[in-house]
């Protein structure tokens, strides 16, 4: 299961806030060579902030060990300002049906099932998210294996925006990936997951419209 935690829901998770902190600053900037900030071990930026919402697989240890970061397009968001070398050429989106897709990452240590597991629920977490938010298409920002390999294998199509090779020691692409209810539908008959993967500690809502999927 994915938990989807907040500022506004921390309390809930225990340590899994500042846990994707540590998580973060172990695949972006120790093992990804990201000029980012860190301090005292965590990975963070200005556009952690109350809009932020985190998708976090964490292990029997509530350990998070998987993740994405999700931020609305109508508040500030990283792509517009770190990294305008990714993009769009037609403009930067600021539209409520559109969210920016940041920080994926998939724990190199597990094993190489449980990565692919970790990897396609993210993905499906992400897809359900949206469709319950009424998000009608990610700018993802993300290593190009998560391009070619996960979305790909979660069926998902995807428009391939910008590449740079600047910010670390693998390239780093972005895309447009649409969502919607079919789009679910899709990914989890080709990951051969049917069941919901989002764990909303709020529930009702985002559970009702991906039910509805």
């Amino acid at each position: 299961m994915i938990d989807l935690v907040t500022w506004q829901s921390a309390h809930l998770f225990g340590d899994a806030l500042a846990d994707q902190y540590r998580f973060r600053h172990d695949q972006f900037v120790v093992r990804s060579g990201w000029n980012v900030p860190h301090f005292d071990g965590m990975e963070y930026d200005q556009f952690d902030t109350p809009a932020a919402k985190y998708l976090l697989w964490r292990d029997h240890a509530a350990r998070v060990r998987g993740m994405v970061r999700l931020l609305p397009t109508t508040r500030p968001y990283m792509t517009e300002t770190l990294w305008p070398e990714l993009a769009p050429e037609e403009g930067l989106p600021r539209a409520a049906t559109v969210w920016e897709n940041t920080r994926f990452a998939v724990d190199r240590a597990l094993p190489a099932p449980l990565r692919r597991t970790v990897t396609s629920e993210l993905i499906l977490a992400s897809l359900e998210f949206g469709v319950a938010h009424g998000i009608e298409r990610y700018l993802l920002i993300s290593p190009l294996w998560v391009l070619r390999g996960g979305l790909a294998a979660a069926g998902l199509p995807h428009r391939l925006l910008q590449q740079t090779d600047a910010l670390g020691r693998w390239p780093v692409a972005s895309a447009y990936v649409p969502v919607s209810p079919q789009m679910l539908m899709i990914a989890r008959q080709r990951v051969g997951v049917h069941h919901r993967v989002l764990a909303d500690a709020h529930g009702a809502a985002c559970h009702r419209a991906v039910q509805a999927a």
